[in-house]
């Protein structure tokens, strides 16, 4: 795309919106950050935009053309402290651009705790909630259910659904985090692994749902009955790793003869594994590939590490746009249940099973 191309499409969008961000100019329009910059330099040069922290936006000489359609009102938004959330956060953000205005507050996995900050956000007449709540997958828990049904404003769930299977009575946006599993497994598995094992530590509704679809992979890939899913019984489920669960992860590897790891964690658990891993002398790829879940750091990794990355930001700017629509025209319909599907980013750390 050329630049004037380029500043053509920027400036379209900040008279529809009147602000543009670079962090979703980039994404849109597969650009550097360095261009995008070099963009809105121009177009503050001739007088059309302002530079502001993270963007620009449209001078106030300078009228936009507001869609009638465009949301003004506030949202609250729960989630709980995890750099998981911060692009979330973002995409919503990016969704509100416009005109819209955001409530956020942090929860530290206390379900009593979020019911307390939801109560102060209807109180200061929010217009609508998301939320992330702290519930299993499995079961919802006491009063859940009641408590959700009885909030006087539409509700959202992001990267959650209602516990306990069955039809929802709660719209969610979530990553797709089973298919970004399988598109691990189905890699590995095309490179000729048949024994792996897999790390997932977290006891939230989204390690829950990596693990389930790893088991399903496991079956419709016919890998090996052997391979080991180690989950929080086995590593724990705190915010950090315990003391020696790397050296249980290759213990198992070491055990049951396993060529390829997939693990869902942090980057404290994807350093931590590389660096004994190295010390035993597995040597990743040729000894052991990795893929990991989440894509925050695996490209600064020694080797870099293929990862699942989902798209949180998107997750974030559909749940919004959902709650939005909830707000304008509340539906008799049944809830719609959005997933996401993760991009499998493939690096140095796979190779043909030895």
């Amino acid at each position: 795309m050329l630049a004037a191309e380029r500043r053509a499409l920027i400036l379209d969008r900040a008279q529809h919106d009147g602000a543009v961000r670079i962090a979703s100019l980039v994404d849109d329009i597969g650009v550097s950050h360095v261009t995008i910059r070099r963009d809105l330099d121009a177009l503050v040069a001739e007088r059309i935009l302002d530079k502001v922290r993270g963007g620009a936006v449209l001078r106030g000489d300078h009228t936009p053309h507001q869609s009638p359609e465009t949301f003004t009102g506030t949202i609250g938004v729960v989630v709980p402290t995890s750099y998981y959330y911060r692009y979330v956060v973002e995409g919503i953000d990016d969704a509100l651009a416009p005109g819209g205005e955001m409530k956020l507050v942090i929860s530290e996995y206390d379900l009593e705790e979020e019911y307390r900050l939801i109560d102060e956000l209807v109180r200061e007449g929010v217009d609508g909630l998301l939320w992330v709540p702290t519930v299993s997958e499995h079961a919802a828990p006491a009063g859940f259910r009641e408590a959700v049904e009885r909030l006087q404003v539409p509700v959202v769930f992001v990267e959650r659904e209602m516990p306990g299977g069955g039809l929802g009575s709660v719209s969610s946006v979530r990553s797709a985090h089973e298919r970004g599993a399988h598109s691990a497994l189905k890699h590995l598995s095309d490179l000729g692994h048949r024994r792996l094992v897999m790390v997932s530590r977290g006891s939230s509704q989204s390690s829950e749902f990596v693990r389930i679809g790893s088991r399903d992979a496991i079956g419709r890939l016919g890998m090996d009955e052997q391979s080991v899913i180690l989950g929080p019984g086995e590593l724990g489920s705190g915010p950090r790793w315990e003391r020696g669960s790397a050296d249980v992860v290759l213990d198992t590897v070491e055990r049951i003869g396993a060529t390829a790891v997939f693990c869902h964690g942090d980057e404290n658990s994807l350093f931590g594994l590389l660096q004994n891993a190295r010390a035993r002398g597995l040597s990743v790829p040729d000894r052991l590939s990795i893929v990991a879940y989440d894509d925050d750091v695996s490209a600064r990794a020694d080797p870099p590490i293929s990862a699942v990355a989902p798209d949180r930001r998107r997750v974030g700017a559909l749940a919004t746009r959902l709650l939005i629509d909830l707000i304008r025209e509340p539906s008799a319909e049944p809830p719609l249940q959005i997933q996401v599907e993760p991009r499998l980013v493939l690096r140095a750390s796979t190779a043909p099973a030895p």
